[in-house]
């Protein structure tokens, strides 16, 4: 499982052993033994952004004209980003 972070000042990547300033942007990710991304059951690992890049864990994505730092799956990136539109409601 992915969770997006804000550093508060103590934290470390586990990779590259950068510390992690406040208020960057991090991910925590459950991984198995082998380094491989869990649900459940996994030990949570740290990951700065560029060694969540370099993992898959982050990419960027253009939102509504901006390129925005996601941590989402590929899949679940792609869902819409726009709410749907309001359905108007008729008078009987």
């Amino acid at each position: 499982m992915r969770r997006g972070c804000l550093s508060v000042g103590t934290v470390s990547c586990e990779v590259c052993k950068h510390k992690i300033p406040y208020p960057d942007r991090y991910v925590m990710v459950d991984e198995d033994a082998k380094g491989v991304e869990v649900e459940k059951g996994g030990k949570s690992v740290r990951y700065c952004i560029d060694c969540a890049q370099k993992k898959g864990y982050a990419h960027y994505k253009e939102i509504k004209g901006e390129m925005m730092l996601t941590f989402l799956r590929e899949s679940e990136a792609s869902l819409p980003t726009e709410p749907p539109a309001p359905v108007k409601e008729s008078k009987v």
